[in-house]
């Protein structure tokens, strides 16, 4: 799935609790990842597989809102991907 579009995307409180930060998901973003419907349902939103500038493989979890006109991709948790994350991931990410 591609990644869901949106204007601009900001973390929730909970987002940090792991010690990431937006430059973190923006980095992500960037760079190849892998964008699935939230295996919690559909209203949950996304979950978005991908890697920060220092290697850590990524999992964000979050949905698309609309706030004032603007769609915003509202990131509510960032954590590091567990081993089987980590192998979906970059199955995907093969030629």
């Amino acid at each position: 799935m591609s990644t869901p579009r949106y204007d601009a995307f900001e973390l929730t409180d909970s987002a940090y609790r792991h010690g990431y930060h937006d430059e973190d998901v923006a980095e992500m973003l960037r760079g190849p990842h892998l964008v699935i419907r939230s295996r919690r349902g559909r209203r949950v939103g996304y979950e978005i597989f991908g890697r920060n500038r220092a290697g850590h493989y990524l999992l964000a979890a979050g949905r698309v809102i609309k706030y004032r006109g603007v769609r915003q991709l509202r990131v509510f948790h960032v954590n590091r991907m567990t081993d089987n994350e980590r192998k979906r991931f970059r199955h995907h990410l093969r030629p």
